[in-house]
């Protein structure tokens, strides 16, 4: 009965239904990009160069329908590449994001269970990293593990993910503590304790179980998060592969798109605007099934 009324709630959650398919449709985007994609987004063209959007009829510069969004200085298609920045930007989020929870996880559980002296120090090592700068630290790992991994897509977001999952897990840690210190303090844990059961089992059927709904929620809400500080990095030319000029930013991202797009910017604005669209859309569906479910848990 309990879990008829929640789908009955849910069903009525037109957010929720918003969340999903903005989630499910770029999902999809995603994984379909190399079938859906008009064209090969690293094809440079210079013959088809700055081209503006297809219904822009501009007599010394028209737009052509074989590039629906017209082209970069490079004569790369715009819409290809957004296509591939959005699997770019997911498969960053879900490799960083859950890697930083299991980080946060692990240290959370582990000086909230322990306490004493281990719990500070590492309450006071998780201090120092959150009194760092976010932006500038990861831009210091990024330019440290640079060079350690190939310049290629992958290589790129292998540095990523190491930069994000330094810094994001902090939060997690500190939620989980918190809420570990608050359930260690229960008489069914007293009760464990007391009859001689190992921590181990003590962690993990007792304490994880009742903390999994805040390690859910963050991971939700950290999503967007982190798709946003790509596209931050990639605008100052810190992104997935080396930038110096346009020509040495080959992987495809939105960051990667609002470096090139900033010398365009007057005569094709659709490289700044449809990124920032994409952006929102997927911010917005994050937060609000986040901020769905943190209510449905408090219930």
């Amino acid at each position: 009965m309990t879990k008829l009324l929640q789908w009955r709630r849910v069903r009525r959650k037109r957010t929720v239904w918003f969340s999903l398919l903005v989630m499910l449709v770029l999902g999809l985007v995603a994984v379909l990009a190399p079938w859906i994609a008009p064209h090969d987004p690293y094809r440079w063209s210079v013959t088809q160069s700055s081209l503006p959007p297809m219904w822009v009829q501009d007599r010394s510069n028209p737009g052509l329908a074989e590039y629906p969004l017209g082209t970069d200085r490079f004569g790369r298609d715009i819409l290809s590449r957004q296509i591939y920045g959005t699997r770019t930007a997911l498969f960053l989020a879900l490799i960083a994001i859950p890697l930083a929870a299991l980080i946060g996880t692990l240290i959370g559980l582990t000086a909230g269970y322990a306490g004493g002296r281990f719990g500070s120090l590492a309450m006071l090592f998780t201090d120092m990293i959150s009194s760092l700068p976010g932006i500038m630290f990861v831009v210091i790992i990024v330019l440290i593990f640079r060079n350690l991994f190939p310049p290629t897509w992958l290589g790129g977001l292998i540095t990523l993910v190491i930069g994000f999952a330094a810094i994001s897990w902090v939060s997690l840690a500190r939620l989980i503590r918190i809420n570990v210190l608050q359930i260690k303090a229960e008489l069914f844990v007293e009760a464990a304790i007391s009859i001689g059961v190992s921590p181990w089992r003590i962690v993990t059927r007792h304490l994880l179980p009742n903390v999994l709904h805040v390690i859910l929620v963050w991971i939700i809400i950290s999503i967007p998060a982190v798709i946003l500080l790509e596209a931050i990095l990639g605008y100052i030319g810190v992104g997935v592969t080396a930038a110096v000029d346009g020509s040495e930013f080959t992987a495809v991202s939105w960051g990667g798109m609002f470096y090139s797009g900033r010398s365009v910017l007057s005569s094709n604005p659709l490289m700044l605007v449809i990124p920032s669209l994409c952006i929102l859309l997927i911010s917005m569906s994050f937060l609000l099934l986040g901020d769905y479910l943190n209510e449905s848990t408090r219930r």
